[in-house]
């Protein structure tokens, strides 16, 4: 429950800067972590990661929503199912002390599934989105532990957006 509360907190946060300027924020948007990646929290990557993945994932998807035609659309359900980080995060530097903050290198990424709900909460459309790139080269070039995750969630963002146009278009608003 104490992870739903902050998953809560963040995605109001969120969304302030852009309400308080009047810009189209797209919908809702909240993040959830699968069990088995809750688990790989808990035991591998650390549990204050999970905050950092939520709010990456968040800020990467609501950026490619924000003006994506998402007007039927009043809440996007995120389930983080997969994430792998691209250098290792601090419990695991700190559980193999032959890792190295920047010279160890992973393939990272991540998988989603991601529901749309229209405003009465109905599904309008289910989504299910991986990315991982092929080898080092293909991958992120940050520094942080979730680069690759940020560039799936970038993809996974112009999925929801591409979804929602398509939504759109097949239900058009009458005004």
């Amino acid at each position: 429950m104490n992870g739903r509360r902050w998953t809560l907190i963040l995605g109001v946060l969120l969304t302030l800067p852009a309400a308080a300027l009047g810009q189209d924020r797209g919908p809702a948007s909240t993040v959830v972590l699968s069990p088995t990646m809750q688990a790989a929290m808990d035991t591998t990557y650390g549990l204050s990661e999970a905050a950092v993945l939520e709010r990456t994932i968040l800020e990467r998807v609501g950026a490619a929503l924000r003006g994506a035609g998402c007007d039927g659309i009043a809440q996007v359900e995120i389930t983080l199912l997969d994430a792998r980080p691209t250098h290792p995060t601090d419990k695991q530097l700190g559980d193999n002390p032959a890792l190295d903050r920047l010279q160890t290198h992973f393939v990272g990424g991540a998988a989603f599934t991601a529901r749309l709900l229209g405003p009465a909460g109905r599904e309008l459309k289910s989504v299910r989105y991986d990315w991982y790139p092929q080898d080092l080269r293909h991958g992120s070039r940050a520094a942080e532990p979730w680069g690759d995750v940020r560039l799936a969630s970038e993809g996974l963002g112009s999925q929801l957006a591409h979804e929602c146009r398509a939504l759109a278009r097949e239900h058009p608003r009458s005004h």
